[in-house]
């Protein structure tokens, strides 16, 4: 249940051709880079204070070389890991709530159970375009026990909102402007994405269930 793709990340822009973002961005970001109501729930691994710092310089350098097609800085306090996403959507209805209810209950079962395990032992692997919505800094377990306990989390999530894909180890930088870019506009970010040295260890006591209202406002 786990997607490490070194190789895609190492290339993830176009080689030739316009790059054009993902069409759903713009339910979570407008065309001014500002971010838009999103509304969910998710289980996600917190970052322990060192790593936020270390984050918030990429994130420094990213904005230097390419900040013309990003979207406002994401808060060095939301910087996580997603373990797996619950239920969202652009609107705050009956519904919504219902099912996010739901997800919370079975989620926070699983929490409990996991809450006294020992920490995963992950590896930053690069910054890199993941599906044309977003520039991530990738994650990759050091170890066979990190890589099975956390493909077995992951596939537990999985039962409770299945989102039919594999888990992509990743801590997210920033968001994309909707919009279409040349290679020449691509430049600074082509320079911008490389591999990083990062050790980063998720604790059981940093695994939490989060709420959020937009991509930069979560509690």
């Amino acid at each position: 249940m786990l997607n490490l793709l070194e190789d895609y990340i190492s290339c993830s822009l176009p080689a030739a051709g316009d790059f054009v973002t993902r069409e759903g961005l713009r339910m979570k970001v407008d065309e001014r880079g500002c971010f838009r109501p999103f509304f969910g729930n998710t289980v996600v691994f917190l970052m322990e204070e060192k790593v936020r710092k270390a984050l918030a310089v990429l994130q420094d350098e990213l904005y230097e070389k390419a900040g013309d097609v990003l979207a406002a800085r994401l808060n060095e306090d939301t910087f996580h890991m997603t373990l797996h996403d619950l239920i969202n959507g652009p609107q705050r209805d009956e519904k919504l709530l219902r099912q996010m209810a739901v997800a919370e209950r079975e989620a926070k079962t699983l929490l409990q159970r996991w809450q006294d395990t020992s920490p995963l032992h992950m590896r930053a692997t690069w910054l890199f375009n993941m599906v044309s919505t977003s520039i991530v800094l990738g994650l990759a377990p050091c170890d066979a026990q990190s890589a099975r306990r956390l493909s077995d989390m992951y596939g537990a999530l999985e039962n409770v909102v299945p989102l039919g894909y594999a888990l992509t180890p990743h801590i997210t930088m920033a968001y994309f402007k909707p919009g279409v870019y040349s290679q020449q506009q691509l430049e600074g970010l082509r320079a911008a994405l490389h591999p990083v040295q990062l050790e980063v260890e998720l604790s059981m006591d940093r695994l939490v269930y989060q709420t959020f209202e937009d991509m930069n406002y979560y509690r």
